[in-house]
């Protein structure tokens, strides 16, 4: 199957560094790159509120960031974690979602539901904040017609609880022999040199560039992909403990 990549955006709110994401839309549309956003319907997250907000209508860019082509994941309801649990994956020792009842959890999606669907906008996957969902999450999904997740441990899509999961391993882009891989940028907290640097991956690796709709195309569920998730699983887990990860 060869490598693809998938470029993927976190915590998009009307309070972020728009100076970087303006950016990065600027790249993505002048190589015809395009990626998936998480959208936080209400956001609450008292650090991502420190950074300013857009002086135009949000949601009217996010409409229209859509029929240009980008996919639109549901990212929480408003990025606040509720307890310290680091869900199905392992990786952070907090969430938005994971440990609680499946009543709250519903009423979670429901209310991110109801926002976008009065701005017009499609879900076309979740996003859980802080990587961390549990089994409870995904049966509210999958009661709530949401069945594509941007997360997951493995090389290549697989279908999990009738859920397509397409994984997200890393953050800096490289070049790979084998896979599907999302790399995720978090504008708020890019510098230039970052950017450029993303800029240079995908001027150099356009051809293998593909939009997250089309990650369906490479899904795998053969022994090498799960062991594969098993052991990226634990060697992410190590990793992002040691450096941070901003979700």
């Amino acid at each position: 199957m060869g490598v693809k990549y998938i470029f993927r955006l976190d915590d998009i709110a009307e309070n972020m560094n728009w100076t970087n994401f303006f950016l990065l839309k600027e790249i993505f549309s002048s190589y015809g790159v395009k990626p998936i956003i998480g959208v936080i319907p209400y956001n609450e997250d008292v650090e991502l509120l420190n950074y300013p907000k857009c002086e135009f209508n949000f949601w009217e860019e996010i409409r229209n960031l859509q029929k240009e082509g980008w996919s639109i994941a549901l990212h929480g309801y408003n990025h606040k974690y509720l307890t310290s649990n680091s869900g199905i994956l392992g990786i952070i020792n907090k969430s938005e979602f994971a440990g609680l009842s499946y009543d709250i959890q519903n009423e979670k999606i429901l209310g991110g539901k109801q926002k976008f669907k009065e701005e017009g906008i499609n879900i076309d996957a979740f996003m859980a904040p802080f990587h961390s969902f549990d089994e409870t999450t995904l049966r509210v999904l999958v009661n709530n017609e949401i069945k594509v997740v941007t997360d997951g441990s493995a090389y290549y899509p697989y279908f999990y609880k009738e859920i397509l999961f397409v994984p997200q391993l890393l953050a800096t882009p490289r070049k790979m022999p084998f896979g599907i891989y999302t790399w995720c940028l978090h504008p708020n907290t890019m510098n230039i040199k970052r950017i450029n640097m993303f800029e240079k991956f995908i001027k150099n690796n356009q051809k293998d560039i593909i939009c997250f709709s089309e990650a369906k195309n490479y899904v795998k569920s053969d022994i090498i992909n799960k062991i594969g998730a098993s052991l990226n699983k634990r060697l992410l887990k190590i990793i992002r403990t040691i450096r941070g990860t901003s979700v």
